[in-house]
């Protein structure tokens, strides 16, 4: 869905210049020349950013910016200002009157667009978040409801779901679990979301090791136990229709799967085995366990949408590479351990050549398409520990910690041979696309020692080899 920004500026021809830009990249476009057109094309609801000049007929466009942020229902919507002046007293007054971003005249249509482009992402970004946290809130409201369980429930409950953090709270049930339920032995899986796979999320078993998998076995305990969401109770495994699997690992047969259920959700399974009593059919076992299952439930699906959204808030939602925000936030880290270790740091820019063709013949479909090819063949090419980012458009810039310039070339040779020049499948009507990368590279601290000047570096890079005929790789 074509995004909307509403240009507002007196003068007429730098309204037509920037809109008819704006539209060539693919833009739907209103423009005003006062406080009345804005508040007119704001009313549609549609707008998604706005451009607007500190000036509109001898008056301060401030005093407009002020009325939209007061608005509630406007006031989301990022504002870059437009102006010719060039005093920080004035651009430090647009911030505070909610301004986003600056830009001055005339304006430097390149640069406009990468400020959109990134101002439209975050606020996606913001909005998705939101979304998110609001989901959460849901979660931990609901969570809160089964605090009103039995008394000695509540303290363990409690301290459960103060604990968003997945490891933290690995650490909570591995240590408290076990005592808690009177079991000698426990395992917690949860589902892996093609629901093929029992993965570990937490055990006391000292045989069990971190990462563990299990494949969905539909002769399991855990599978019935799953599938009926209902838990199984049983007093003598080693007789039941049940697959075996590592019985000379316990000292009895006495074995409790529940189901985690959150909402209409089955997120995992809890095992318990080994009761930590003799009499335990007369200490309420299996409903302890099945009751404190149900806090489990809740409070991990909590936690995995807690690491869902905290990932999701530092990737390109097209791509799954990181946003070119935590890229920045990386960026600076990996320059600081750089310098403290006395090691080079490799930066990688790229983009494809000639990509506003592919969405001019093709469509934004295919073109979509194509920068979700570029961003798999990226994290195909690159190590685990380099940092590959989405820059905005088709531009990608990728971080490689300890990595000379002639390491970066050797990563950047491997990314062109996988991609540039390779047909990607697409349904037109050849069936396929091909198209080139023109690729940057600068190094730290052999170019420079300076954060933004070494992404300037391998920007220029990558502008040299744009000029020198595409479909190449430059090193400063």
């Amino acid at each position: 869905m074509k995004k909307t920004i509403l240009i507002l500026d007196d003068d007429s021809d730098v309204r037509n210049v920037i809109k008819k830009n704006l539209q060539a990249d693919g833009y739907r476009v209103k423009s005003g020349k006062n406080e009345a057109d804005a508040m007119k094309a704001l009313s549609a609801g549609d707008v998604d950013l706005i451009l607007l000049n500190l000036v509109l007929n001898g008056k301060s466009g401030l005093d407009l910016c002020k009325k939209i942020k007061s608005e509630k229902e406007m006031a989301a919507i990022p504002v870059i200002a437009l102006s010719a002046s060039h005093h920080e007293d004035e651009i430090s007054r647009a911030i505070e009157f909610g301004v986003a971003d600056f830009i001055q005249k005339p304006v430097n249509h390149r640069i406009l667009s990468a400020k959109i482009t990134s101002l439209l992402i975050l606020k996606e970004e913001e909005e998705e978040l939101r979304e998110n946290r609001e989901k959460l809130l849901g979660l931990i409201e609901y969570t809160n409801t089964q605090k009103d369980l039995l008394s000695q429930e509540t303290g363990f409950a409690q301290e459960l779901n103060q604990m968003l953090d997945a490891e933290q709270k690995k650490e909570f049930i591995r240590n408290n679990l076990s005592q808690f339920i009177s079991a000698n032995l426990f395992s917690l899986f949860t589902i892996v979301e093609n629901d093929k796979m029992f993965s570990l999320f937490v055990t006391n078993h000292p045989d069990i090791p971190a990462g563990y998998e299990v494949p969905i076995n539909k002769k399991s305990i855990m599978y019935e136990a799953f599938k009926k969401k209902s838990y199984i109770f049983l007093q003598d495994y080693k007789t039941s229709r049940y697959q075996q699997t590592g019985r000379e690992k316990y000292e009895s047969d006495v074995v409790c799967t529940a189901p985690l259920v959150s909402g209409d959700q089955i997120i995992g399974v809890l095992n318990v085995n080994d009761p930590g009593m003799e009499d335990y059919s007369n200490s309420d076992f299996e409903g302890r366990i099945v009751r404190v299952s149900r806090h489990l439930a809740v409070s991990i699906h909590n936690t995995l949408l807690y690491e869902k959204v905290k990932d999701l808030s530092m990737r390109d939602s097209m791509t799954g590479l990181y946003n070119f925000r935590h890229f920045v936030e990386t960026l600076r880290l990996e320059i600081a351990k750089a310098e403290r270790y006395e090691e080079p740091l490799a930066c990688i820019m790229l983009d494809i050549d000639n990509f506003k063709s592919v969405n001019d013949n093709h469509g934004h479909q295919v073109g979509d398409m194509v920068l979700k090819e570029l961003a798999r063949s990226v994290s195909l090419s690159v190590r685990s520990s380099d940092i590959p980012a989405r820059y905005g458009g088709d531009e990608f810039i990728i971080v490689l910690p300890r990595t000379d310039k002639s390491l970066a070339k050797m990563i950047a040779l491997r990314l062109m041979d996988l991609f540039s020049g390779k047909d990607i499948r697409v349904p037109t009507r050849k069936g396929s696309v091909r198209v080139t990368l023109s690729i940057g590279i600068a190094c730290f601290p052999q170019d420079t020692k300076n954060m933004d000047e070494f992404m300037k570096l391998a920007d220029d890079a990558l502008y040299r080899a744009k000029r020198e005929g595409k479909n190449r790789i430059v090193v400063t």
